[in-house]
């Protein structure tokens, strides 16, 4: 359903077939009235639009740490990527032990060289100031089970292995105590010294034997470094047992400190992502993106190349603002050299940074994520009542549009300018005047002063009766809601998936009523589920939630009111709500309402099911007929009779629709026809009419294959789009160079639009600024400039990130030959489907 609801509603009939009030449409999105627009402020109240901060206090405050040092330094760091003369260039650097089959004969003689003496705790935790840093987390062991630090448990340490003999960690710890920094510990539950073999995934099942030196190590980690802010595991595949013992002993021994997931079995505090991952959209709960200078190292290589250092500065800087504005906090890693020694290029870029974030004070330190969610022209953070525009990408138009305020905004500029730039209000956007050139080359802030706190109206918020004395209702789809994320493991990296742990709509009300909810999709029968309208809630079984209605809830006029489904109790952050919502009825308690399930395209030429509901929200039973009106010339079948619906039920009808050949495409109404006692009532939906997908199940190529990730899942027609947990997507080797998907039609066709979608388990950024071509005659080179400039061929670019799906306009190009292809000379390429939509 494409979000537009139209509702006539009659008087309550004696059968039970209930209308109050005027005809209303039930627009997508609330506007300002004038006034309001003079005064820069929305005509309703938004909901809050800063992202809260954990209610547990101890996650809270590691929370606020928000940007941290994190330190890659061990034996691996004296061979710099290098062994026998040779640079490994097969994995990172850190884990060269395994890449180049060290045995640890040999390992023992790189520890009999290792003196780091420009090791230097002091520069350290001064260059982590500098950089605008709060902690600093080093690794105290690594997959090779070399102890950074002095243990009783081991002679494989600093301290006896070494002609150093001293434990370094101690003195940093130290340090960071002395200069205002907190501290905490790297540690690897893979350890080939202790009996791990090497394995590529690091995978790595912890027997019973060595339980007893990973507890001892944690508990000498615990006990003889003083206060810890942060304990880093990482890798292996533990049980769940011996997760919950791990993660345990920190918090016995320090109990402020937060754990990260990959203790494994969701036990951590905080969810780690993957190396240098940065979500697309604002996650729920605790989380954190460890981030490397280097993606292709950790630890220390020699030969990695060093240039572009302004390039390098801005990257970062826009990946820490991306992830700061979404609510995480952002760990980003040096690797010494063997002797201790910070690389100069990597100081020289924690320096830019620390600059960058002094031009701006408060508008990424200290600020707050917001709802606004990434922006496609950059991120938006808030600090008390300044709200900051981070641009990424300077618009060529001159505008820039941020939807949604609510907020009265006194005065526009550029951060660390003193002129005003010009603004005004459309709608619910803001919209501001840029100058020809940003002032801050690295990453440009518009800084916005506001009249209040910030609150913002969401995309999508539906209006329940706009007009005074209208009684109306809103259907909403999966696609209106509002998706919470998080993630959860089974025990290991690789088990590790994104879950859906919320589900919210928003909603505006002309005049105080009671509303009622019915829910259509699957749910787990037995599961807890709280339903939150407004301040109140309600807490129903699954198996209650989509088969009863569930309410009354007040709404208050004027305010965007929203509608939020969680778990009651869930046994972790991450854990999957395990709702699969197909729509959502809202609408005033005490009526009978009929409304439409409208798929979201019907295919020209086709039949298809769709589902017609009549809801009882009135006390008594009701009866009647219930249809479905379609445009023209499309048949539904006939009407059907229901009686006896109990108060808060449902009863569903399938109707048949046929959308006849050569029907327009574009959009087409769906209306639900109640009658009864001669009185109408009718609801009515829009559902895109379609071209057919000419290239489901056709033959499919693409650049390389990686992760069994065969070319033909992105035409089964399968959407779904975790890869981990039903192979639905796709995937090309990595690193690739400008990598491509294609397939084949058959035979030419005049192609309206192509649909794109997106992976929906992790990366989905790397989808993201690529072309789709298309071409009469096959392509023959893997050059996307070759390829997209050959005679005869379309190509339309992509520069954001794919959606689900993203729609591309070809406008009837003609082609037998449809390829996707990354700009990037190191993403691969996935994707979970491609329909071609054409005659």
């Amino acid at each position: 359903m494409r979000k537009v609801i139209g509702l006539m509603l009659a008087l309550l009939l004696a059968v039970g077939v209930v209308a109050t009030g005027p005809p209303a449409a039930v627009a997508t999105s609330t506007a300002a009235a004038t006034t309001a627009e003079q005064a820069g402020e929305a005509a309703v109240r938004g909901i809050p639009g800063a992202i809260d901060l954990s209610a547990d206090k101890d996650i809270a405050a590691w929370q606020r740490l928000q940007f941290g040092m994190f330190i890659h330094w061990g034996l691996f760091s004296e061979l710099g990527g290098v062994w026998d003369g040779e640079p490994v260039t097969e994995g990172y650097s850190e884990q060269i032990q395994m890449w180049a089959d060290i045995s640890e004969e040999e390992y023992l003689d790189v520890a009999a060289r290792f003196r780091p003496e420009s090791f230097d705790p002091a520069g350290i935790c001064s260059l982590a100031k500098d950089a605008g840093m709060r902690y600093v987390v080093i690794t105290s062991k690594h997959h090779d089970g070399f102890s950074m630090f002095d243990t009783a448990t081991t002679d494989y340490d600093v301290t006896d292995a070494t002609p150093y003999a001293k434990d370094p960690l101690k003195a940093l710890a130290d340090e960071c105590r002395d200069q205002g920094l907190k501290f905490g510990f790297y540690f690897s539950l893979v350890d080939w010294h202790q009996g791990h073999e090497f394995d590529g995934n690091n995978n790595n099942p912890i027997p019973a034997s060595m339980e007893p030196v990973i507890k001892a190590q944690i508990r000498e980690l615990m006990t003889n470094y003083g206060d810890i802010a942060e304990v880093w595991f990482d890798m292996s595949s533990p049980t769940d047992r011996q997760s919950e013992e791990f993660a345990g002993i920190v918090r016995e021994l320090q109990p402020q400190a937060a754990v990260n997931s990959r203790v494994w079995n969701n036990k951590g505090d905080f969810r780690t992502l993957g190396d240098n991952e940065i979500p697309d959209v604002a996650l729920d709960g605790a989380w954190q993106t460890p981030a490397s200078i280097y993606h292709d190292t950790w630890g220390y290589r020699s030969w990695q190349v060093r240039d572009d250092l302004p390039g390098k500065i801005r990257d970062l800087v826009v990946g820490l603002t991306g992830v700061r504005a979404r609510g995480g906090n952002y760990l980003l890693n040096i690797g010494p050299r063997g002797d201790g020694s910070v690389v100069e290029f990597e100081a020289d870029v924690l320096r830019g940074m620390g600059d960058w974030l002094d031009r701006h004070p408060g508008a990424v330190l200290d600020a707050s994520a917001t709802r606004f969610g990434g922006q496609p022209w950059g991120e938006v953070t808030v600090n008390d009542r300044d709200l900051f525009l981070h641009v990424t990408d300077w618009p060529e138009s001159g505008e820039l549009r941020l939807p949604g305020l609510a907020t009265p905004v006194q005065r526009v500029q550029q951060d660390g300018a003193a002129e005003r730039l010009d603004w005004r209000r459309d709608g619910d956007d803001l919209v501001v005047a840029l100058p020809e050139t940003p002032l801050d080359q690295v990453l440009p802030v518009i800084k916005v002063e506001l009249g209040g706190e910030l609150r913002i109206i969401p995309a999508g918020t539906v209006s329940l009766g706009r007009d005074a004395g209208t009684n109306a209702a809103a259907v909403l789809d999966a696609a209106d809601f509002e998706k919470g994320y998080s993630y959860a493991d089974e025990g290991s990296y690789s088990s590790t998936r994104r879950t859906t742990v919320r589900q919210s709509a928003y909603v505006t009300a002309a005049r105080a009523g009671q509303l009622s909810l019915a829910v259509r999709g699957q749910a787990r029968p037995d599961a807890l589920y709280r339903v939150q309208v407004g301040e109140r809630s309600k807490v129903v079984k699954g198996e209650d939630l989509t088969r009863d209605a569930v309410g009354p809830f007040s709404v208050r006029p004027g305010q965007v009111t929203p509608v939020t489904i969680t778990l009651a109790r869930p046994e972790h952050a991450g854990e999957e709500l395990g709702l699969a919502l197909d729509a959502m009825l809202v609408a005033p308690t005490g009526s009978v309402v009929a409304w439409p399930q409208a798929p979201d395209q019907l295919t020209v030429g086709t039949v298809t099911d769709v589902p017609v509901h009549v809801t009882n929200l009135d006390d008594g039973k009701a009866r009647g007929t219930l249809a479905l009106r379609a445009p023209g010339g499309w048949t539904t079948g006939g009407g059907e009779k229901f009686t006896g619906l109990a108060k808060g039920r449902t009863h569903t009808a399938t109707v048949p629709v046929t959308v006849p050949a050569g029907t327009a495409t574009g959009p087409a109404a769906l209306t639900a026809v109640v009658t009864g006692g001669g009185r109408v009532q009718e609801v009515t939906g829009t559902t895109d009419v379609v071209l057919p997908n000419v290239a489901r199940g056709r033959t499919a190529t693409q650049s390389s294959t990686a992760w069994d990730g065969v070319a033909s899942r992105a035409v089964d027609g399968n959407t779904a789009g975790d890869y981990l947990r039903d192979n639905t997507t796709t995937h090309t080797a990595e690193p690739s160079d400008q990598a491509w998907w294609q397939v084949d039609l058959e035979q030419s066709h005049s192609i309206e639009t192509v649909e794109i979608f997106n992976r929906t388990d992790c990366c989905a950024q790397r989808l993201a600024d690529y072309w789709v071509l298309v071409s009469d005659t096959p392509f023959t080179t893997d050059s996307l400039e070759e390829a997209r400039t050959a005679p005869g061929v379309t190509a339309v670019h992509m520069k954001d990130q794919a959606q689900r799906p993203t729609y591309v306009a070809l406008d009837g190009a003609k082609g037998r030959y449809v390829r996707v292809q990354l700009a990037s000379s190191t993403d691969p390429l996935s994707l979970t489907e491609v329909a071609v939509r054409g005659r």
